[in-house]
């Protein structure tokens, strides 16, 4: 029997591994504590083939109310476009917290488990860990991990139906709120010290100037208000597709921000003001700001930019479309534009 290890660092993650599994497989049995719509696009794409052999038995647990009504009425609709390949059913231990995925193959067997459950954050971020086990010629201990999920399948479980999701519901909004208001409490337990040295250190001087030009869609912005108090607190924030990128700016603590559209946009001075370390499935990280308090905006006006070409700031408006490194004296020239107060 082999084992490896998955923690979502790097290539190493849990979406990868279990999409490539569940499209070789001829049987899978897929046990989570949680769900997300996130974590059940893979099955959704492998049983799109009709043509194909496969059979997939799904067992929710409702733990903590943190399992997504709406993913529960996808799986409502997948099941009746699945020509009975697909079975979800619902543990009936309130407390069941299995995070266990078992695929069969016509010669061999793999399991995982581990802290991962079936959502976004389980399958793509950091913070979790699991291990893989394969045993080639499938005659071995992990066939007693499928006679289990089958056991728990049969015996302490119910079919998934619409007024389970219906009575359910409420319970998902006040475990939603819930981890709203907590999760902020943990991070500034954690973070206040690093924050408060940054501020002490960095933010006085900013040295980057960055830009964006492009806007979160919907689905991005609902991520982000279910994962973080940056609105509640009046925060913006940025996305980037690289860490590197990421990991830049939260280093240089502050910078120069040139909003970009159309033919105008808008120059402002802001502070770095968390650190969260989530990402989408896709590999996009954030970064969370606030404009300098007692500083102003401006409008990336033709008077504003003749101004800035004119100090030397920028060549020509292009200039803002890129980030850089900026000196001092140019530093002088945006601080005394936007009116930032100095100590």
């Amino acid at each position: 029997m082999r084992l490896d290890v998955v923690d979502n660092e790097g290539a190493a993650t849990m979406i990868a591994e279990l999409r490539k599994e569940l499209g070789s497989c001829m049987i899978a049995r897929l046990a989570t504590a949680s769900l997300t719509r996130d974590g059940i696009k893979f099955i959704e794409e492998a049983l799109k083939d009709k043509h194909r052999e496969l059979q997939v038995r799904l067992l929710i647990g409702l733990y903590n109310g943190h399992t997504e009504p709406a993913a529960l009425r996808r799986l409502l609709r997948m099941l009746k476009k699945s020509d009975e390949r697909l079975e979800v059913r619902i543990a009936e231990n309130p407390r069941f917290h299995w995070k266990m995925y078992f695929f069969k193959r016509k010669v061999g067997v793999t399991a995982f488990i581990g802290s991962s459950n079936l959502t976004g954050d389980g399958l793509g971020a950091a913070g979790e860990i699991n291990v893989r086990l394969t045993d080639v010629g499938g005659r071995g201990a992990l066939n007693h991990l499928g006679e289990t999920f089958d056991r728990i399948w049969s015996k302490h479980s119910s079919p998934l139906e619409a007024k389970i999701v219906e009575v359910f519901s409420p319970a998902f909004r006040q475990s939603r709120e819930a981890t709203r208001q907590i999760d902020p409490l943990i991070k500034q337990v954690l973070r206040t010290p690093q924050r408060t040295l940054r501020k002490k250190q960095l933010r006085t001087e900013p040295r980057i100037i960055t830009y964006f030009d492009e806007f979160a869609d919907r689905t991005t912005k609902r991520m982000v208000m279910d994962k973080t108090a940056w609105d509640s607190k009046g925060w913006d924030w940025m996305v980037y597709p690289r860490q590197t990128d990421r990991d830049r700016l939260r280093a240089a603590g502050s910078f120069y921000l040139a909003e970009l559209h159309g033919n105008g946009g808008h120059l402002s001075l802001n502070d770095v003001r968390d650190e969260d370390d989530f990402k989408t499935e896709d590999g996009r990280y954030f970064v969370a700001y606030q404009k300098r308090k007692g500083s102003i905006s401006r409008n990336l006006t033709p008077s504003v930019l003749s101004r800035l070409k004119q100090e030397g700031v920028i060549k020509k408006k292009e200039d803002l479309h890129r980030d850089r490194r900026i000196s001092r004296a140019h530093r002088e020239v945006l601080d005394r534009l936007l009116r930032v107060p100095h100590k």
